[in-house]
């Protein structure tokens, strides 16, 4: 695990100080001590911008702790996305399966690592503003109630997936070899405290998009409260708080959703009006050492692996790796004939790039069809197609699995395509496949249905209905809004997780959404072969294991989490 969480230092700061988007300009500067490049305006703002940049470290490798051991995705085989092999593959079977999972899982302590890294980043950026001239007072309180909102977010999802954590919340510019950690319901508190103090800093209209705003402050304090709603320690009002806070996101006019669902995920269409905050990519921000969003890479397979027809590297399918693979459950979620996300969100046919000549396939044939699970494909529609594409390969829903652990599947199924990076071979160094779209943590569609979540908690299922119904008429295929519309009378929790899975595939949301409702091990036993396979998912699994490097470079008592 990374050093920085035996020792925090300030020199990680200078590393950190490159660029996110426009506004996050990359500066050499030699020869200047930190103290004083922080001081001046253009020092600080990079700073702040360092505190943005750590986004990436957090989210934009391989979010195997976000995607694995859940309902609607499993792992497929573990390949190299970033860095070295290694041990990828025991590392996801833990998370995934939780058979044996272990304080020394590296995936486990690179999240935890990064985490505290970037928030002492903001540490750092928040101590320093007391120090900046030439600034204006009203600048400098807006880039602080930014970061305070980056260290709050950060602090949330350390909670959610440890509990109790150390609340370092000053700048560290000596060694320090003890932490106390502190209880989660302190750390929600402070969660919440650091979010009030933020929105009224914040700028409803930010100056560069990207930018923390009013909009994505009440947007997390609402995800918040829902989730503090569940907990034993949870105050009376979270789900009337979470509730209205979307609401208020839902109705400013900041923020609006596209016409279609489509519409969302067009590349170069990042910036539209239904983001409330993402992770900012830009070529011209990353150096060939750099890795960008592996996004686009994680939900696809080896088709130059499995399939005749197909190269390693070509601009039409991307690198694709097989980090996470739907499960035919979420597949099965969609009713095809009304809901136009199918579509959009998974890649169904593919044509060949290259010739074959043994094989007599040429470049642009169809080369791999995959009929949808609700999809009335007989058996004379086969030999049809098969007349007409005579190098095809169909496979049917019965075989989307993998063909390994006694599973019995293929190992190929439609791949998740909503986040396909035309620019992602934008350098040569190994990571070729990494591109530079943005990664979407919050948008307006999302808050409708955490909306819908708080309304249900609060017993008022006529609104979450209106609310859900919201997106899914967006969704509709056209002509099927109508039959898209749900019932107040359908409105239950296991209804909302079905819809965010619809919604937000691939977006780095569910475990996190499963161990928010409780609904963690009833779902991933049910619908995960693999998990349901080895049948190890615990209560104590709700927590993840503290990394054993971060137990054994503390110099006091730092106790681990039950179970492990």
């Amino acid at each position: 695990m990374k050093s920085i969480i035996k020792y925090f230092t300030l020199s990680l700061l200078i590393g950190l100080a490159f660029s996110c988007e426009d506004f996050l300009d990359e500066e050499n500067k030699s020869n200047i001590t930190a103290e004083s490049y922080f001081m001046d305006t253009d020092g600080y703002e990079s700073l702040v911008n360092a505190s943005y940049s750590t986004l990436r470290d957090v989210w934009g490798n391989d979010p195997w702790l976000f995607c694995l051991g859940v309902d609607i995705y499993t792992r497929g085989h573990s390949e190299e996305i970033g860095g070295s092999v290694g041990n990828r593959e025991e590392y996801s079977r833990q998370l995934n399966e939780y058979l044996n999972l272990s304080p020394e899982n590296d995936f486990v302590a690179d999240f935890y690592s990064a985490c505290y890294t970037a928030i002492q980043t903001c540490n750092t950026a928040i101590t320093r503003a007391n120090n900046v001239s030439g600034m204006s007072e009203s600048k400098i309180k807006m880039l602080v109630g930014e970061v305070r909102f980056l260290r709050a977010y950060y602090y949330y999802l350390l909670a959610e997936q440890f509990g109790d954590v150390p609340l370092v919340t000053d700048e560290i510019t000596s060694a320090v070899t003890h932490f106390d950690r502190v209880t989660e319901e302190s750390v929600y508190q402070f969660i919440i405290s650091e979010l009030e103090a933020s929105l009224d800093k914040v700028s409803v209209i930010p100056e560069e998009f990207g930018r923390v705003t009013k909009g994505a402050v009440k947007n997390l304090l609402s995800l918040v409260h829902l989730t503090r709603g569940y907990k034993s320690y949870a105050d009376a009002n979270d789900f009337s708080l979470a509730a209205s806070l979307a609401d208020e996101v839902i109705n400013n006019g900041t923020y609006s959703l596209l016409n279609s669902f489509e519409e969302v995920f067009i590349s170069g269409n990042e910036n539209n009006d239904e983001i409330i905050f993402s992770i900012q990519y830009d070529p011209l921000s990353l150096g060939s050492d750099l890795e960008g969003n592996g996004q686009s890479a994680q939900w696809g397979w080896e088709l130059w692996t499995y399939e005749p027809g197909f190269e390693r590297e070509n601009p039409t399918y991307n690198w694709k790796k097989s980090q996470f693979m739907p499960t035919q459950f979420l597949y099965s979620l969609f009713n095809t004939s009304i809901d136009s996300r199918y579509d959009v969100t998974f890649l169904s046919t593919f044509y060949a790039t290259t010739d074959d000549e043994v094989l007599g396939i040429k470049k642009g044939d169809l080369k791999i069809y995959f009929p949808k699970r609700d999809e009335n494909f007989t058996t004379q529609d086969s030999i049809n197609f098969m007349n007409e594409h005579p190098v095809a390969s169909i496979y049917k829903y019965e075989t989307w699995k993998q063909d390994f652990n006694n599973i019995g599947g293929t190992n190929k199924f439609p791949m998740v395509w909503k986040f396909y990076d035309p620019n992602s071979e934008f350098h040569n160094n190994g990571n070729n496949y990494r591109g530079t779209r943005d990664i979407f943590l919050f948008r307006l569609a999302e808050t409708y249905l955490i909306a819908a979540e708080a309304y249900l908690k609060l017993g008022d299922n006529s609104t979450a209905a209106e609310r859900i119904n919201t997106v899914r008429k967006r969704a509709a295929i056209e002509g099927k809004v109508s039959q898209m519309e749900i019932q107040i009378s359908n409105v239950n929790l296991d209804l909302i997780l079905d819809e965010r899975a619809r919604e937000l595939t691939g977006e780095y949301k569910r475990w996190m959404d499963l161990k928010r409702t409780g609904k963690l091990i009833e779902r991933t036993l049910e619908y995960n072969n693999l998990t349901k396979m080895e049948n190890k998912l615990k209560d104590f699994n709700l927590l993840r294991p503290i990394p054993q490097s971060v137990i054994d470079h503390d110099s006091g008592e730092f106790l681990q989490n039950p179970g492990y």
